[in-house]
């Protein structure tokens, strides 16, 4: 029987990659649906123009495709790892035998989902899984590595992917988020809560309990500001981020305040120092919006 020859599969991360790399999978390069669509081009992506959030992520198709026998390129082109769909694309393309894994399936959704739907997500998966993901999506910091301890760190990420798959292990993964502390409840999933640590963990604790919309606020931080984070779930769920943003901006300007509320329709960003505005007046501007 003869043996199997060693296959020599390489990672390219490199910044001013094409949109279809030569002789490569271009994994979220910028390429267009065309392109994508392809079948002589080894192109996966999900961003840009020609797609939304709704459309399969590039990590479900490169996995789909590495499991019905398609025959890929041995280097895998991606300009940086985005998030950590990119990452476990990378971990999957050099280690095939998670391929095969009966609990790869619903992983690759799982990341996936959390991939396109944002922090919402977060609170649909299972606790320790929804802060591993957070945990390698912090691994990478965006400045200060070098390219040996990027190398050093992508190989120590993919072994972590391929433990909690096969094994069911974390690494450790720190103290988990305090508690929220749940103020004020309203209609339609409505509900104003006070986080201890970070807010944006105080809402996937709120999405979990099965709230939609809101506010959360952290203690005291400082001359009686707070820090905010007001959010929707989706754009299915009714409350109008960026007409609030203008009002708590005026209000700000009438008390002197730099009008630093910032909205893209889902989240509304209080000043990142913390606002002076009392909580029951934010509170106010929310329910009319």
């Amino acid at each position: 029987m003869p043996l199997s020859p060693v296959v020599d599969l390489k990672v390219l991360i490199e910044p001013d990659l094409p949109p279809v790399v030569p002789d490569a999978v271009s994994f979220e390069t910028g390429a267009t649906r065309g392109q994508a669509a392809d079948p002589s081009l080894f192109v996966y992506e999900h961003h840009g123009q020609d797609f939304s959030a709704s459309d399969p992520g590039a990590l479900t198709s490169l996995f789909e495709d590495l499991v019905l026998g398609r025959a890929l390129p041995l280097t895998f082109a991606t300009p940086a790892l985005q998030d950590v769909d990119t990452l476990v694309a990378v971990a999957l393309f050099l280690q095939r035998e998670l391929a095969v894994h009966p609990d790869m399936p619903s992983f690759v959704y799982t990341v996936d989902f959390v991939h396109r739907r944002g922090f919402p997500a977060l609170a649909h998966i299972e606790q320790d899984l929804a802060r591993f993901l957070c945990f390698l999506r912090n691994y990478f910091p965006e400045k200060g590595l070098s390219k040996r301890e990027f190398g050093e760190r992508l190989q120590t990420a993919c072994s972590w992917v391929r433990d909690y798959v096969v094994d069911r292990r974390f690494p450790h993964l720190g103290v988990a988020p305090a508690p929220i502390r749940v103020l004020q409840q309203g209609t339609n999933g409505f509900a104003v809560a006070e986080a201890q640590g970070a807010l944006i963990d105080g809402w996937v604790q709120l999405y979990q309990q099965g709230f939609l919309r809101g506010l959360v606020v952290s203690s005291p931080v400082g001359g009686g500001r707070r820090r905010m984070l007001g959010a929707r779930k989706s754009h299915y769920v009714d409350l109008d981020l960026n007409v609030a943003s203008r009002l708590l901006n005026e209000m700000e300007r009438a008390m002197g305040e730099l009008p630093d509320w910032e909205s893209d329709g889902l989240w509304l960003k209080g000043p990142e120092d913390g606002s002076l505005l009392l909580v029951s007046h934010v509170l106010d501007v929310l329910i009319r919006v």
